[in-house]
């Protein structure tokens, strides 16, 4: 496996334990200061970051596997995760303001706070050699 993957592995395990904690932290404050349904809210806004990060992981990790043969299919491979990523949260938005009918506001919150957590997320990106 190589070191790149191994890397970015580090980086999504990381990013999405940092965001599940967030999500769950935004979750607990919002139903202490609003109800159920502002919990409720927050925890889809925020499980929509971690869907996100989910497809994006899967892209770019496709796009490395393509790019061995192919560079140009592995840049159209980050570029078709980028638009799924911006259309899937998009349609998640709606479903959670308009058929789920969640307040709009605690969606946003929820999903703008667990967006933070890529500014947040450290990992060692150091290469150390196993001795060979």
């Amino acid at each position: 496996m190589s070191f790149a993957i191994v890397v970015m592995r580090r980086v999504v395990r990381r990013l999405l334990i940092v965001q599940m904690l967030l999500t769950v932290m935004i979750a607990f404050l919002s139903f202490i200061f609003g109800n159920i349904n502002t919990m409720l809210a927050t925890l889809y806004g925020g499980s929509i970051t971690l869907v996100a990060t989910l497809l994006m992981a899967w892209r770019i990790s496709r796009a490395g596997e393509v790019a061995y043969n192919d560079k140009q299919q592995g840049y159209i491979e980050i570029y078709i995760g980028a638009m799924q990523k911006f259309i899937l949260i998009s349609v998640l938005m709606a479903i959670g303001m308009g058929y789920l009918k969640l307040p709009p506001f605690a969606i946003l919150m929820g999903f703008a706070i667990t967006q933070l957590s890529f500014i947040a997320n450290k990992v060692d990106t150091q290469y150390v050699p196993n001795g060979d």
